[in-house]
């Protein structure tokens, strides 16, 4: 290891006695490298932050779309005499509560806690609800304690039968 020593100084004074501003040019190139060496590693750093946080904001975007209930049917015009709810599963919901309402979100009916993703509305309010007449339904998912977790927006139905 010495001799390593020694001949580095040797080679170092042999390139100081043809380039007396050698040891500028050394301190330049080092002080260049510990700069590129700093703007790379903050380069690593600066990509390990910026994917940490596309993988931190996709999480959040997929937690929002599973608090979102996609209704599927009815929608629109009821022609049907059978009034059967359906609508895409929540993946953080445990169960579903239908509720149908008047245009001014009256409650008329609400289902009881149902884990399928579709239930049929009884016989005794569909009959009683007005043919020509708006109404509203929604579905609110909720987890196995029973906390609210999910919900849907409210579709609107004619009844056309």
């Amino acid at each position: 290891m010495a001799r390593v020593r020694e001949r580095m100084r040797t080679i170092e004074r042999e390139i100081m006695e043809e380039f007396p501003e050698w040891p500028q040019w050394k301190r330049r190139v080092r002080r260049g490298g510990m700069i590129a060496l700093a703007l790379g590693l903050g380069g690593i750093a600066l990509a390990q932050l910026l994917g940490w946080l596309a993988q931190q904001e996709e999480m959040r975007r997929q937690r929002e779309r599973a608090r979102v209930i996609q209704l599927i049917s009815p929608v629109s015009e009821v022609r049907e005499e059978v009034i059967e709810f359906v609508w895409r599963p929540s993946p953080i919901a445990d169960h579903y509560v239908v509720e149908l309402s008047d245009v001014r979100y009256r409650l008329i009916w609400r289902s009881p806690p149902v884990k399928e993703v579709e239930v049929r509305l009884p016989e005794a309010v569909r009959r009683g609800l007005q043919r020509g007449e708006r109404y509203l339904w929604q579905v609110r998912g909720f987890d196995a304690r029973g906390n609210e977790v999910a919900d849907s927006f409210f579709e609107e139905i004619l009844i056309l039968r």
